[in-house]
């Protein structure tokens, strides 16, 4: 099975990018991140007042993201971070989250259609 990625994105409060910088690496979720089978590997990006999570995947999205809110650690997390979001996730459904994933990659030679 490939490597996917799925990205969430969310507007960030004016003035809050310095304190999420300073906050997130002591808060971050790694070792209950690292408990779940199939998250490869998860990257913050922010900037433009935008804050991004990639998040590496190999396996089912929907039984990763169940483990994921399971996590009393990661909710704990989500809880202090949302305070730097404008509209922080409010729902358990994946569907009602600001996700996008991939679709088309290219390898450096082809592109390719996303599939796993």
């Amino acid at each position: 099975m490939a490597i996917r990625k799925v990205i969430f994105i969310s507007r960030l409060k004016a003035g809050s990018e310095q304190q999420l910088m300073h906050d997130l690496p002591s808060e971050f979720p790694q070792h209950a991140l690292s408990q779940i089978d199939g998250i490869k590997q998860v990257t913050i990006c922010q900037g433009n007042g935008m804050f991004a999570a990639i998040v590496e995947y190999e396996g089912d999205f929907r039984k990763i993201f169940d483990q994921y809110l399971a996590s009393p650690s990661i909710q704990a997390f989500q809880f202090k971070i949302k305070k730097f979001l404008k509209k922080p996730p409010r729902s358990a459904d994946p569907s009602d989250l600001c996700l996008v994933g991939d679709v088309f990659y290219w390898d450096g030679e082809n592109f390719n259609r996303a599939s796993g």
